[in-house]
Order: structure tokens, then C-alpha cells, then sequence
């Protein structure tokens, strides 16, 4: 069959109904959404969006300038005053659950000042001599510009992030969510200068990344929790990257605000994903804000990178806003072959988005994104001899991928709110590789394979958000309907290979194309899930979250070499429930029960498949957010119990009869002390266990899984004096001991590594940055499959970067 050209795999006539009912009603909602949107964008506004959210807010009495600071933290609003109008003053003290006009409005109280609502989610504050101008003087003073101070939730000016979205599927307080979460945004990653989405997870709790090492394919190897995350964990947006077999979407760094990182089972919003958590990125997003930006890098293995961000209002109403991100990049691997040839890692990207926002309570975000990487496929070394096992001649991995998608949402009143984000993507995906068959006389046998993948997904999430009392109760019911598809076509071909010698290896020889199918089939798999979920606040402090999803899974594959078809239909309930207790001075204990799930493909030696892999955890934690400064101090008993894992016997076939349990303690603290002080510092024990097993490792540690982790980054920025405008960052990363198999047979050491980050600001338009990660160049293997095969770690890189706002 000729390369592109699709199967389709046939199915029942009950599974073809249940898919174009699935459909139907997803098409059904979207069709809705665009018949009602000319009604929306013609009505009058009901009310100020973001001012009728109920926030559970603890704010004592207090110089009034640092009560506005607390309110902004705990809100994410913005306030515009001047200094001398809250010059003397003292704040109201603020406790329990309300709106957030109601909560501004009693700080003020007894200080003459008036609130006024400004915009979704802003407000100016007026004394009685400015109530047209919105600013007051003291008698005598001069009136002074205001400031607009902006709440930062999601690290854009600090290192520490106040809400998360994606944890609850809601602009939540972090201090308020029963589950361990952590943001990076866009100040830590600058400071960091994260070249990938691994990167920007290095100094994060619970999880391990880089398993296999530096990997050009541009694959994200994360271990989340003593479980593998890759093939599960990848969100952009609140939406799931579906991937299959090797293809997986890329995410740039460049192109994102923050990442959040929801550690344990989330399988109650987000259907299929693995026990140990998922990572959900955020775009860049269109700004009323101009933003004109370039970015310029060169470094380590002729690393050269150019950036642009640009981005603001198209009219004067500021109601059509835009956004374009580019990436181009020309770099190579710190691997090289003998003969001196290279091993590629470069990326082309661009992702333009428009932002159409008609009244304040709706708001129509349009987002497509190109992107091609193209490498030197997988890194293998021999490693007695530490010799690349591929060839330059052969070797290479090349990856296009396209997607379009929306984010729409209308606030109709003080009550409801409606959501719908969709996105379809497409990946076309070849990778050619050379792998060690055995050992012989002539040297290292190999054996070439060609994979040939293309695939298309389609994602959409409807949500329905609702905020009311009842009673004492004051709740945020979320109810949503979300829908997934992909239709995958893999084609792999296997063929003979030159031999190698180990000790004298020669590069640059004919491989012929593999032409022998080695693996051919035609995967679609459907995921529908309906979830609803209760925020419910009460008896001054308390937050019960409640949630419950139900997901409808289908996994259909037709093997075009045997002719098999194989029908993966799955029905799985999946619940959380979390209490949290928000003290009047930052201290937040919770508890939480939740759960997850994940198909396992494949058939056993009778030709059944198997009942997907559950997941379930406990967790008790403490949160802090201090009052007077920026911080977030977090820390996390969890326990959790996979079950049905995957056995694979010595004939080749597996059976669903594993089980691992990993139980552990996270530490997390975020602090920007002011100053120009920031830190971010962690610790985490993962106790895992294979507890049932088929194949003797009942007791044994489970691969990948390091029992212990530690990280810390300090940060300062001068704020005065010759060094103003320069930036030092130095950071520490630990990771424990860790097993190359299940039978703990192979194994690497610890290792300590070390970076460091330096900027300058020549002014207000350009600033110079120096970054460097495992400063002193350790050598080290991030695991090992066997004797001869190993992983080398990422040594040292230096990357200076100039960035340019005009």
C-alpha cells in the first residue's frame, strides 16, 4: 500500500451507531454555540465578568497598600490607585467566602476610599476629590498617576503562582485544591532559559524526567510519581495531546505562559491518564497589550535559535486582538560519530492566534500552529566502547505537525458560565534507526528499521460552570461533556544492516531502505466522558470538592498483517473527593481521595483483551501561603495502588496481573521575597514497590523510578545601585539511584548536578542573558537497559540569548 494511504478499520453496527451518536451530540453543542454567538455579541453585558465569582478570601487588618496586595493575590485582579490615597491607611479585615467586589468594598471600609468597577475582573480606587478622574491626593500633594498593580497568577512576574486552572478546571486558589500542583511560568522559565517542556520540569516535585536521556526526537520522557506519565500525561490548554505509538505532539517552550503540574490521579475531569498525574500547558495568548519581541540564541553544539513574539490590538476598541510566535532553529547534539559527523536537532514553528471578544462576558480565542523538527533519530551507544551505533548516512528522525483550534466562552449571568475549547491536529512522523541483533565475530551486528506513522486526532470540552448558594453553602458546580478521536495508520519495515566494528568503527556506509514490513496496522480509538464537579465552601474556611466522571472508550486496530482485528470497549466510572480547611492566617491541611484509569492494548495468548490499568490515592497534605510576602510552601503524603498492570511473559504474551504501590512525601516552596529575591526549592521520597507480579518481581523497585529527589534554585535581582538590571540564579538537582529493569538487575548512581543563570538589562528595550546547566560537566548515564547499553546524560551546555522588545 502506498505510504499515506489510509484503512479503515471496520467495526460492529452497535459501535458504528454509539460513534455517530457521540458525535452528533458533540457536533450538536458546537452547532449550538455558533448559532446563539450573533445573539451573544449583540447583547447587553449582564454583569462584570470575574466579579461574581465566589473566592474564599483571608485577609487580616493592615496597612491598606499591603491588604490591596493580598486581595490581588487571592482575586487575580487588577487595581489601579494612587499611592497617596492609601498612604495612612488601615484595611478592614476580610474572612470567609464572597465576591470579590464584596471583599474589595468592606477593605476599604472606614477609609473614605469608593470601589470602582472598571472591567472584567479590575477595578480603580476612588477617593472623594477624584471621583472622574479616579484618583484622590492628600491635601496639598500632587496627584500622581495611578498604579495598576496585577494579580500574578501564573508566574509571569514571580516565581510563584496564586490559582491554577487546570487542577479543578476552574481559576482556583492553589491554597484551596486537595491535591499537590505545582505552576511554572514564564519569569521561572526565562530565569531557567527551559530550552524544552522536560527542562521546565527539573525542579519540580514527584517527578523524574529525562529517563533516557537527551533525546532529539524531541520526546518528553516523564515519570510522575513512580509511574510512567508519556503516552498519558500531555495536555495543551485543558485539552489531551492524544499521541500513538511514536507520534506524539511537540509543545515549544517559547509558545507557553506556564505549565501546570497536577501530581496523582486526575481522572475524574480528565478521563484515560495514568496514576501518577498529568502535565497541562498554557499558550501565549493574544494581549490588548502590545508585545513586540525578539529573541536571539547561540551556545553549546552550534545551538543557533531565533524567536519572535508579536502580539496586541487590531482597532481601537480593543475587541479583535492577535498573536504570532515563531521559532527557527539550527542546532546540533552533544553526540557526535567518529567521522565527525553531527547529529542534527533543529525546529521550525509558528503559531498565530486571534482573539475576538465582542462585550465583557464573551471571549472567541482562534489558534493554529505549524511546526517540523527534524533530527538525527534515536541515540544509541555501545556502551564498552561508547560508539554510536547508527550511522549519519542513515540515521534521522523528521516530524510535521499542523493543528487549528478554539477557545470560546460566555458568561450569560451572575450564575452561569459556558466553555468550549476544541482542537484538531494531525502529525506525520518517519524515524530511521540502526539496532544491536548480537554479538558475532565480525563486530556488532545490526539490523535496519524504517517507521512511517501518520495520525489525526480531533478533541473538544464542553463546560457549564455554575456559582449560587444555598444556605450556608456557597458552591462552583462544573458539569461537562468532552469527546476525543484519533485515527492512526503505523507501518514499520525491518532489514539487513552492515556490521560494526566496536573497536574501530567506520561511519558514512550504504544502508539499504528496509523494505520487509515489520509491523503494519490501522488504530482509531474514541473517548467520551461526562463529569460533573462541586467546589462547596462553608463554615468559614472549609472547601469540600466533590467529582465524578464516567467515560465511554473504544480502541479499535486492524492488523493488516495477520488480517486480526482487535476491539478495546471500555466503560469506567472514575471519583474524587477532597476536604480542605483555609485558615484565617494561610495554613491549608486537606485530604483527598481519587482516581484513575488507562486502557491496556494488545490481546493475551487466547486473543482477549484486557480490563484497563486503575489507579487510586490517597493524599494529605499542608498548604501555606504567608501573609506580607509572595510564597507557596507545600507538603504531601500520598499513597497510591496500581492495579492490572501488564506482565509479559517469556512466550511474548502478557497478562493483566501486576500490581505497584508507591507511597511517598513532596516538599514544594515558591518564594519571591521582594527585593529582587526568588526561590523555588523541593524535595521528594518515592517509596514504590512492585507488589504483584508474574514474572518473579514481586518486592523489586520499579524502573526509571528514583526512591529519592531534591532541587533548589535562588534567584536575585539588583533593584538599585551599579548592578541595576542584573540577574544571578544558581540551582542544585538531585536524583537518587535508579534501576534500569523490574528485576533490578542494572542499575546508575545518583548523580548531583549543578546550573547557573545570569542576565543583564541594558534597558528598557534589551537584555543579555548567560545561561548554563550541569556546570561542571558530570558524566553520567541516566539508566541503563543492560551491560552494554546505557544512556548518557545531558552534559554541559551554555547558551547565550539576546532578547529585544520594541
Amino acid at each position: 500500500m502506498a505510504r499515506g494511504e489510509k484503512e479503515r478499520v471496520e467495526i460492529t453496527t452497535d459501535e458504528r451507531r454509539r460513534h455517530q451518536k457521540t458525535v452528533l451530540l458533540a457536533s450538536t453543542m458546537l452547532a449550538c454555540m455558533v448559532g446563539f454567538a450573533p445573539g451573544i455579541a449583540s447583547a447587553q453585558a449582564q454583569t462584570v465578568a470575574g466579579a461574581t465569582e465566589t473566592i474564599s478570601f483571608q485577609i487580616p487588618a493592615q496597612p491598606l497598600s499591603a491588604a490591596i496586595n493580598a486581595f490581588i493575590r487571592q482575586s487575580g485582579w487588577q487595581i489601579s490607585y494612587s499611592p497617596v490615597l492609601a498612604a495612612g491607611k488601615t484595611s478592614t479585615a476580610v474572612s470567609g467566602s464572597m465576591k470579590p467586589t464584596a471583599a474589595l468594598q468592606q477593605i476599604v471600609n472606614g477609609t473614605g476610599i469608593t470601589v470602582r468597577i472598571s472591567g472584567a475582573g479590575s477595578a480603580a480606587l476612588v477617593g472623594p476629590q477624584g471621583a472622574d478622574a479616579g484618583l484622590a491626593a492628600a491635601e496639598g500633594s500632587t496627584v500622581l498617576d495611578p498604579i495598576t498593580v496585577v494579580g500574578d497568577n501564573n508566574g509571569a512576574n514571580s516565581f510563584v503562582s496564586s490559582n491554577s486552572t487546570g487542577a479543578l478546571k476552574t481559576n482556583t486558589p492553589l491554597i484551596e485544591t486537595p491535591q499537590s500542583v505545582s505552576v511554572i511560568g514564564r519569569k521561572q522559565m526565562e530565569a531557567q532559559n527551559a530550552q524544552s517542556v522536560s527542562e521546565v520540569l527539573r525542579y519540580v516535585p514527584g517527578v523524574a524526567i529525562e529517563t533516557y536521556g537527551p533525546d532529539p526526537k524531541g520526546y518528553d520522557w516523564i515519570m510522575m510519581r513512580g509511574f510512567n506519565a508519556q503516552a498519558t500525561s500531555s495536555y495543551l490548554d485543558g485539552l489531551r495531546q492524544v499521541s500513538s505509538s511514536y507520534s506524539f505532539f511537540r509543545t515549544d517552550p517559547y509558545a507557553l505562559d506556564s505549565v501546570e503540574v497536577l501530581r496523582g490521579p486526575s481522572s475524574s475531569l480528565y478521563g484515560q491518564s495514568d496514576a501518577g498525574g498529568i502535565v497541562n500547558k498554557t499558550s501565549r495568548k493574544p494581549t490588548a497589550d502590545t508585545v513586540r519581541q525578539i529573541e536571539m540564541q547561540y551556545g553549546s553544539h552550534d545551538r543557533k535559535q531565533v524567536a519572535f513574539d508579536l502580539g496586541g490590538a487590531v482597532n481601537q476598541e480593543e475587541s479583535v486582538l492577535y498573536r504570532i510566535i515563531g521559532v527557527a532553529r539550527n542546532a546540533n547534539t552533544q553526540f557526535e560519530y567518529s567521522n565527525g559527523a553531527d547529529i542534527g536537532d533543529d525546529r521550525l514553528m509558528i503559531q498565530p492566534a486571534v482573539t475576538w471578544k465582542p462585550d465583557e462576558d464573551t471571549t472567541l480565542t482562534v489558534t493554529g500552529q505549524a511546526l517540523k523538527d527534524k533530527s538525527g533519530g534515536t541515540i544509541m551507544l555501545f556502551t564498552p566502547t561508547n560508539i554510536l551505533l547508527g550511522d549519519p548516512n542513515f540515521n534521522q528522525s523528521t516530524q510535521e505537525q499542523q493543528s487549528i483550534g478554539y477557545e470560546f466562552e460566555h458568561r450569560f449571568d451572575d450564575t452561569w458560565t459556558f466553555r468550549q475549547n476544541a482542537r484538531y491536529g494531525h502529525v506525520d512522523f518517519t524515524l530511521d534507526n540502526l539496532f544491536l541483533s548480537g554479538l558475532s565475530a565480525s563486530g556488532l551486528n545490526r539490523v535496519a528499521r524504517h517507521f512511517d506513522e501518520s495520525f489525526d486526532t480531533f478533541s473538544i470540552d464542553n463546560q457549564a460552570q455554575a456559582e449560587f448558594e444555598t444556605g450556608a453553602l456557597s458552591h462552583q458546580a462544573l458539569f461537562g461533556l468532552d469527546y476525543s478521536w484519533s485515527d492512526a495508520d503505523v507501518r514499520r519495515f525491518q532489514g539487513a544492516a552492515p556490521s560494526q566494528n566496536p573497536y574501530a568503527p567506520v561511519y558514512g556506509v550504504t544502508v539499504p531502505t528496509p523494505t520487509t514490513p515489520m509491523i503494519s496496522y490501522a488504530e482509531r480509538y474514541s473517548q467520551t466522558g461526562i463529569y460533573a464537579q462541586d467546589q462547596i465552601k462553608f463554615g468559614n474556611g472549609f472547601v469540600a470538592t466533590l467529582g465524578g466522571r464516567y467515560d465511554w472508550l473504544s480502541l479499535d486496530t486492524h492488523n493488516r498483517l495477520t488480517g486480526a482485528d482487535t476491539d478495546i470497549n471500555i466503560g469506567n466510572f472514575s471519583g474524587r473527593a477532597g476536604l480542605s480547611y483555609v485558615t484565617s492566617f494561610g495554613l491549608a491541611p486537606y485530604v483527598s481521595y481519587s482516581q484513575s484509569f488507562v486502557p491496556n492494548s494488545g490481546v493475551d495468548e487466547d486473543g482477549n483483551t484486557f480490563d484497563p490499568s486503575k489507579g487510586r490515592q490517597w493524599e494529605a497534605g499542608l498548604k501555606y501561603q504567608p501573609e506580607g510576602f509572595d510564597g507557596l510552601f507545600t507538603i504531601a503524603y500520598f499513597d497510591i495502588k496500581k492495579t492490572n498492570v501488564l506482565n509479559y511473559l517469556a512466550n511474548g504474551f502478557a497478562v493483566a496481573t501486576g500490581e505497584i504501590a508507591s507511597r511517598g512525601l513532596e516538599l514544594e516552596g515558591k518564594v519571591s521575597l521582594g527585593g529582587g529575591w526568588d526561590f523555588v526549592g523541593s524535595y521528594t521520597y518515592t517509596d514504590a514497590e512492585i507488589t504483584r507480579d508474574a514474572t518473579g518481581n514481586v518486592g523489586k523497585h520499579p524502573m526509571l523510578v528514583p526512591e529519592q529527589q531534591a532541587s533548589a534554585w535562588l534567584n536575585y535581582t539588583f533593584e538599585a545601585g551599579l548592578l541595576e538590571g542584573a540577574s544571578l540564579g544558581a540551582g542544585v538537582r538531585y536524583v537518587g539511584k535508579v534501576y534500569g529493569n523490574n528485576a533490578n538487575t542494572f542499575s546508575v548512581p545518583s548523580r548531583t548536578l549543578v546550573d547557573l543563570g545570569a542576565s543583564y538589562r541594558i534597558n528598557e528595550h534589551a537584555k543579555v542573558s548567560l545561561n548554563a546547566t550541569n556546570l561542571f560537566d558530570k558524566k553520567y548515564f541516566s539508566t541503563c537497559e543492560a551491560s552494554y547499553s546505557c544512556y548518557q546524560g545531558d552534559r554541559r551546555t551554555v547558551i547565550g540569548k539576546l532578547t529585544v522588545d520594541f
